[in-house]
């Protein structure tokens, strides 16, 4: 596993290009240890918890909103990249707290026109038009959020509550909500980072596992942003990390 960003150099305020000028990844680090419930017992590494903002000709898409605790970081982050009434649109992976919590503070500072979400059983606070959407685990459906940006929202397999994968066409970048989130433990904790899925040990995990892969490989996948832990990039590194992601479903399901 290499984890990187796509470019390495560091964005105004903290956020960081993920692909070009296309995608940035906003957030700040936290201190991932035992107080955090998706940690394994024994680690203790700095993780980065991200958002994403894709720029568009006529305006911009948030990808999640970030967590409170960075609330200030992320609306530094969004100043510095958005121009001075540009439109922006929000979409939400899931309707945890973790991706939604900062909606009122953005809403509050910028022209939020939509936001998109699935499920509902945290239906977010808004004062923007609600977009509720429903696509059917294993497939996706081409969505127009902002005028000229078309992104495709991904239902995977791999989930619990209603989740949405965002691929974006246009840089080849697929945003995986709380999946592909092993990026920051490190070669030597690689096998902690995937420990998370030990709640699939009483299930047939082989379709799930495929949906990993054939959701990567198909869309020739360029970078990988998940909303916690480092990205992934390169064509090659985004297929051996789905690789391994399904290979690690398998090894703990019901075969």
């Amino acid at each position: 596993m290499n984890p990187h960003p796509t470019d390495a150099v560091a964005a105004v305020n903290g956020a960081h290009s993920l692909i070009g000028d296309r995608i940035h990844r906003l957030g700040a680090d936290i201190i991932l240890d035992e107080q955090v419930s998706w940690c394994p017992p024994g680690v203790r590494v700095h993780q980065p918890v991200n958002c994403y903002l894709i720029k568009g000709s006529a305006g911009s898409v948030l990808v999640d909103t970030g967590i409170r605790l960075h609330e200030a970081e992320i609306i530094g982050q969004l100043e510095s990249l958005l121009e001075p009434g540009e439109r922006l649109a929000v979409v939400l992976t899931r309707t945890e707290m973790e991706c939604c919590l900062n909606l009122p503070a953005i809403e509050a500072r910028f022209d939020v026109d939509s936001v998109w979400y699935t499920g509902g059983i945290t239906v977010p606070r808004t004062s923007a038009t609600p977009r509720r959407i429903m696509v059917n685990p294993g497939t996706s459906l081409e969505v127009e959020v902002m005028d000229g940006l078309t992104l495709e929202f991904v239902s995977p397999l791999m989930r619990l509550l209603p989740t949405l994968w965002i691929f974006d066409p246009v840089s080849g970048a697929l945003l995986t909500s709380d999946a592909f989130t092993h990026g920051s433990y490190g070669i030597s904790n690689a096998a902690a980072g995937l420990h998370k899925f030990q709640w699939f040990a009483q299930a047939d995990t082989r379709g799930i596992a495929q949906d990993v892969e054939t959701v990567v490989r198909e869309r020739r996948v360029k970078a990988i942003g998940p909303g916690y832990g480092e990205p992934f990039a390169g064509l090659a590194e985004c297929a051996a990390e789905a690789t391994a992601l399904a290979a690690a479903l398998r090894k703990v399901g019901i075969q």
